[in-house]
């Protein structure tokens, strides 16, 4: 295989795993595929053989060793589409292709509900290289796998926290609670911050306790994982597990949302939704619980049972 491409998603967790919908259908078309990313999202790549990857601290990007080191690749393949991108481009030559991100009519939908279209992101990702099926995959390895499923055993997941709180649903201990009545193991997984927010819950919590490759291995091994729109979310698709998205101040129309084939999304469908591209900032309508994140935790469970039953 002579042929090699570069994929460029430099931020943050999710669209970058979402890239690895890219990693086969470049296999097939006899490029080697590579990852140019920021740390630590190129953690979760470290055991999968398909892809090597270049993970850079932000200020190394334009590094004179960095850009000889990303010269020469057969394809270059711009995932995020931003200024810095562009700047790569120009420095680095050769053939480029983009994804269409359709950023005018994403923004639009904040203001107009017209602009609320159907769009997915890795559908986006793939016509980028002619493919229009194809699913995001990463690869762990059977020992660190198996080590987790030695230690935890059967169990769900759930991922409590967003970058924003208007994406953070607030009723995840009373779901816990659900399963744990239920006789379900319950695993948290997140980062420091979400652990100081569930450090009473009545649940095992690794969350801030684990390398993101070791997250993703115990996400794999759940029977179901449950989390907001957010990046753990989409390592649950990536990994292959069955998960539910709950929906707040973002939108299925940004590109976002499972497919039913990974899962189900809870979505209000308020008609301030989406009232912020990234779900940045406060609530018009009053202090949180915001009343799009008003979705009970008996229907989110009752939904997690039809999905644990297949």
């Amino acid at each position: 295989m002579d042929k090699r491409a570069l994929i460029i998603r430099l931020s943050s967790l999710g669209d970058v795993v979402l890239t690895s919908c890219l990693i086969d259908p470049l296999l097939e078309l006899g490029y080697k595929p590579y990852l140019l990313t920021f740390e630590p999202f190129g953690e979760v790549f470290l055991e999968d053989p398909r892809l090597e990857v270049f993970q850079i601290k932000k200020q190394e990007l334009f590094r004179e060793d960095t850009v000889q080191r990303l010269k020469g690749f057969d394809l270059y393949l711009d995932m995020h589409k931003n200024l810095r991108t562009l700047l790569l481009r120009i420095s680095l030559g050769g053939k480029w292709k983009s994804y269409n991100k359709q950023s005018l009519r994403r923004r639009l939908s904040i203001y107009l509900d017209s602009f609320r279209k159907p769009y997915s992101v890795v559908k986006a990702y793939l016509e980028t290289i002619g493919y229009r099926e194809g699913r995001p995959k990463i690869i762990i390895s059977e020992g660190r796998l198996r080590a987790w499923k030695d230690r935890l055993g059967d169990y769900i997941c759930i991922a409590p926290g967003a970058r924003y709180e208007k994406k953070r649903y607030p009723y995840f201990e009373k779901l816990a609670e659900l399963f744990l009545k239920e006789g379900y193991k319950v695993i948290l997984v997140g980062d420091r911050r979400d652990r100081e927010l569930t450090k009473d819950w009545q649940a095992i919590n690794l969350c801030g306790e684990l390398s993101l490759l070791d997250v993703a291995g115990i996400i794999k091994g759940a029977s179901l994982f449950v989390g907001n729109d957010s990046g753990l979310l989409h390592l649950a698709r990536a990994a292959g597990t069955r998960a539910i998205q709950i929906y707040g101040g973002t939108h299925p129309t940004l590109g976002f949302a499972l497919d039913p084939q990974e899962g189900v999304y809870l979505f209000k469908g308020l008609y301030c939704q989406p009232c912020d591209l990234h779900g940045r900032g406060g609530c018009r309508f009053g202090n949180y619980p915001y009343p799009c994140l008003e979705i009970a935790p008996q229907e989110v469970f009752s939904v997690a049972k039809r999905l644990l039953r297949g």
